[in-house]
């Protein structure tokens, strides 16, 4: 195991016990600090997105770049999406996203004029 402090191994131990993964545990840690509050809403909201089919790292990513803003997570990546089905390319959707603070319109019009630019 880690060299997880006493009050660290605490709250991976609390969380464990609800049934969650180790592994899962330790990178919402590593995200979150030992609040277990925290931990448990990055867990909750990371799981839910992944059950609604989106790719593991890319939520881990977004919930990173959102404060584990659910809401904002979800934006982001049916967007991801909408704008991958279109045929843009990953990091220059990522980009736009960001810029415009996932304002579909914007980031649309941004993407196709890249696209024109190219």
């Amino acid at each position: 195991m880690l060299n997880l402090s006493p009050s660290e191994r605490q709250c991976m131990e609390t969380i464990v016990g609800m049934g969650y993964s180790y592994e899962g545990v330790l990178k919402a840690m590593q995200r979150q600090g030992q609040n277990v509050e925290q931990v448990l809403d990055y867990l909750f909201v990371h799981s839910r997105l992944c059950e609604q089919g989106f790719d593991a790292s890319a939520v881990e990513e977004c919930l990173e770049m959102y404060q584990c803003s659910e809401e904002k997570a979800l934006e982001f990546l049916q967007l991801m999406s909408r704008f991958g089905e279109m045929g843009f390319e990953r990091d220059a959707i990522k980009e736009v996203l960001l810029v415009h603070n996932n304002d579909q319109d914007k980031a649309l019009e941004d993407l196709m004029a890249r696209a024109a630019a190219s």
